[in-house]
């Protein structure tokens, strides 16, 4: 009879270490959550609304990581695995109140462009050597001023508006022989 531990256990190869502009933390859950943004209009002597949907909220990823004691130094000299885990604290608050989008890498939904709008760090004396952060965030994504649209529109406007100002020049300058006769 199988037991729980002879599952396939592929996902736990793909996950990553949890990190934030290359800070690394230890993740304890996150989460991410979006849908879409629907407006519903109702109308008056109407008995069924109309619902339009207006596109994709923004998504938000909320994260619980933590920083801990190590029984060690690791030789690799990664700073999320040593005995004073304030170095792997202050980094990770440093990164964290960094202006501008930074990479946010999740164990489980990988890389993101976000920006952190908010975090909570909690050290309780009884659980010394420990800290919990709670953080927020929320994707970058495209700022409307440096979009750059498919299609010159304007561009595409202007063209057409020449040749059909350049075409009737053309046909007043020289008439057809039936409108001269």
């Amino acid at each position: 009879m199988a037991t729980v531990f002879d599952l396939p256990t592929a996902w736990r190869d793909r996950l990553m270490q949890a990190s934030f502009r290359n800070a690394r933390f230890h993740c304890e859950v996150n989460s991410q959550e979006s849908g879409r943004r629907i407006v519903e209009h109702e109308f008056p002597k109407k008995e069924l609304p109309y619902a339009e949907d207006m596109g994709r909220v923004a998504r938000a990823f909320t994260l619980r990581g933590y920083c801990i004691v190590y029984p060690y130094d690791d030789e690799a000299n990664d700073i999320l695995y040593r005995r004073n885990y304030q170095l792997a604290r202050n980094r990770l608050i440093l990164a964290l109140e960094e202006e501008g989008p930074g990479r946010l890498r999740l164990p489980t939904l990988g890389d993101k462009i976000v920006v952190c709008p908010r975090y909570r760090v909690t050290e309780e004396e009884r659980f010394g050597g420990f800290c919990v952060f709670d953080m927020t965030f929320q994707e970058q994504g495209i700022d409307p001023a440096l979009w750059v649209p498919i299609v010159d529109t304007a561009g595409a406007l202007m063209n057409e508006s020449r040749n059909m100002r350049n075409e009737a020049q053309r046909v007043l300058a020289n008439p057809p022989a039936e409108i001269n006769a």
